[in-house]
């Protein structure tokens, strides 16, 4: 994932009504699960831990943003000449809702609702290969990129502000369901890991450092 695409990844991640894991986003951001035994992409375990403050520092600046209750804004690319487009960020969203593509079926299920989305699906399939799915017969015009841009900041907004109560439901369920699991002694590294990814805890939440 570039920037653009990974904030929109994490935007959708922030309003979904289910947690989702680090041990089950990160491989989707690397796009591959064995990248942490990849020397290539990590050569040490400084390139690695250096990898993961970055994502992590920026999981951190969505969330901040979306709680800071103003509208969120998209970070959105630009190319030499100065233009943002929004098909990555898009794209990057719509990877994050099929995470958990059910527990988004509350606003897909409402006509009024899944308006939010209407942009957003918009910039996401603008450039598919399979024309059907394209917005516009047409490339899409300087005017029409403006009004769906400009449409996924309160939209996106909208949506984070809807699902908070849902989201606070799931977390008082998982606090609660903590307290029954939570280990009595420090974890070990080769134990399984606690998040129920079922992977060992150095190759999951383990694996994880941020300074």
């Amino acid at each position: 994932m570039d920037l653009e695409e990974l904030d929109g990844f994490f935007a959708a991640l922030h309003c979904c009504p289910e947690l989702v894991p680090p041990s089950e986003y990160l491989p989707e951001v690397l796009g591959t699960e064995g990248a942490l035994d990849n020397e290539e992409i990590f050569p040490n375990l400084e390139a690695a831990q250096l990898f993961f403050s970055l994502i992590m520092h920026h999981w951190n600046a969505v969330g901040d943003a979306f709680r800071s209750g103003d509208f969120f804004l998209p970070l959105l690319l630009e190319d030499e000449e100065g233009n943002s487009y929004g098909n990555s960020w898009a794209l990057g969203f719509l990877h994050g809702m099929d995470l958990r593509r059910e527990s988004w079926k509350e606003i897909l299920d409402d006509e009024d609702k899944a308006e939010w989305l209407i942009s957003i699906f918009a910039l996401a399939y603008e450039n598919d290969p399979d024309p059907k799915m394209r917005p516009y017969k047409r490339p899409m015009t300087d005017e029409q990129r403006e009004q769906m841009l400009a449409g996924v900041s309160p939209a996106v907004t909208e949506m984070y502000r809807y699902l908070a109560p849902h989201r606070e439901r799931n977390a008082a369920a998982r606090r609660e369901q903590a307290m029954f699991q939570r280990p009595e002694q420090k974890i070990g590294r080769n134990d399984p890991c606690y998040c129920g990814s079922g992977k060992k805890y150095k190759k999951c939440c383990g694996a994880i450092k941020v300074n």
